[in-house]
């Protein structure tokens, strides 16, 4: 079970990893893609406005034009055979020098008519080569006269959007450790909180077994014990006695087995129906039951008006009446017990005995006796049904006690159904 764990966190680190890197790979295209459409859309617009002039007797201050060149952009006068005869310095957005692309020597005519990438030393350009006619001239401030050109080449830097790129990796790497850091470290801890409730798991599955075989033991032992007597003895006056004691023996096994099986049942998180069920009504049908039974035991109600909680009757049933059977068993003849119901609460109350805080700690534990305490026949698996019960139907059972000042079960229930119960 450990490997098969472990093989998970690793496929579960693994996939983020993988997902981190489809991730980041996304990322840098979507912000290539801007960068290139960016300067792509400016070389567009300078298109469209040489085409208002291709043709015409164009003079050009190339000075003033090296100045209004956008930072990032160059720009090439070339003549009609093909060679620069002036060219701008790219810089970058903060004014450093960057290093132009290497255009061909000489410039063909028709050569990066469409936006192209060339590279230089520093970084990436798009380029472009826009045709102004036979007629355009430069001027240049070491000549007199202008000078013809035909073409001017446009370059356009991505240096921006590659720093924008190297940062965003940066960026994306250090998210990505940290998303791994951050599901390893998920990853251990629900590892060895499962393994931890693993181990409690099987601990609890050990006790279990333990105590239930301790249990069976007894009524299979005097089963055995009573079957061998009548039959060595001889006397047919024990025959009627050794038939009742084995089958009160038998009938207590029988009890136990299928209380244990519904405690287990009941580990397993089963599903109640939750249907409206009127605590005081089944409060007040169990105290009349136990009332015949023991017409000596004053057993009273304590409900003002109806308790309705969404529930399973038959479940709530058994939680009140093994309240009820608890309380009476283990006080003396003729101690008085309350039943208290208001809304979702239940509480049923003795002037017993009542129990020290050791105890207290280990009473709803399955199969927990406390010492000196009276069971008639009892298994020690009542008070831990009635816990699995309750928090099955989203509540939780409490107890309250002091020696020789009675005891007090409190069932708290909700009253309103929760999403989960849809």
């Amino acid at each position: 079970m450990r490997g098969a764990k472990s093989k998970l966190l690793i496929g579960l680190v693994a996939l983020t990893v993988l997902a981190m890197v489809l991730i980041d790979l996304a990322a840098l295209f979507v912000l290539n893609v801007y960068a290139t459409d960016r300067v792509d859309s400016a070389l567009e617009e300078i298109r469209h406005s040489l085409d208002s002039i291709s043709g015409r007797v164009v003079t050009v201050d190339g000075a003033t034009v090296v100045q209004q060149v956008p930072e990032g952009f160059l720009v090439a006068f070339v003549d009609e055979n093909g060679k620069i005869v002036r060219q701008s310095a790219p810089a970058g957005l903060t004014g450093e020098p960057i290093t132009a692309p290497r255009f061909p020597q000489p410039v063909p005519p028709d050569w990066a008519r469409d936006a192209i990438t060339l590279s230089s030393s520093d970084t990436q350009f798009r380029v472009r080569t826009f045709d102004l006619g036979a007629k355009a001239e430069i001027e240049v401030p070491d000549s007199a006269t202008p000078v013809r050109f035909r073409y001017a080449i446009v370059a356009g830097s991505l240096a921006p959007g590659e720093r924008a790129v190297h940062q965003l990796l940066l960026f994306e790497l250090i998210a990505t450790g940290a998303a791994v850091i951050a599901v390893s470290l998920f990853g251990l801890i629900v590892f060895n909180r499962s393994t931890r409730e693993q181990r409690e798991s099987e601990a609890r599955l050990r006790e279990f077994i333990a105590a239930a075989s301790h249990e069976l033991r007894t009524p299979l032992t005097t089963i055995r014990g009573w079957a061998e007597l009548h039959r060595v003895s001889g006397k047919p006056e024990l025959t009627g006695l050794a038939l009742s004691r084995i089958e009160q023996e038998a009938d207590r096994m029988s009890q136990l087995v299928d209380q244990m099986l519904q405690l287990t049942s009941l580990e397993q998180g089963p599903k109640f129906r939750r249907d409206p069920v009127d605590l005081r009504a089944i409060a007040a049908e169990l105290i009349a039951d136990a009332s015949v039974v023991q017409p000596d035991r004053q057993i009273t109600l304590d409900a003002p008006e109806e308790a309705t909680v969404p529930g399973d009757a038959n479940a709530l049933r058994q939680v009140i009446g093994n309240l009820i059977t608890n309380a009476v068993k283990h006080t003396p003849a003729g101690t008085p017990v309350t039943v208290t119901v208001r809304g979702g609460t239940i509480a049923v109350t003795d002037h017993g005995p009542g129990m020290s805080p050791e105890v207290m700690v280990r009473i709803f534990d399955r199969f927990y006796r406390a010492e000196g305490r009276t069971f008639e026949g009892g298994t020690g698996l009542g008070l831990s049904i009635v816990r699995s019960i309750v928090q099955a139907h989203g509540g939780e059972v409490t107890v309250s006690s002091e020696p020789d000042a009675g005891s007090t079960f409190t069932v708290s229930l909700p009253t309103v159904r929760s999403s989960s119960d849809y």
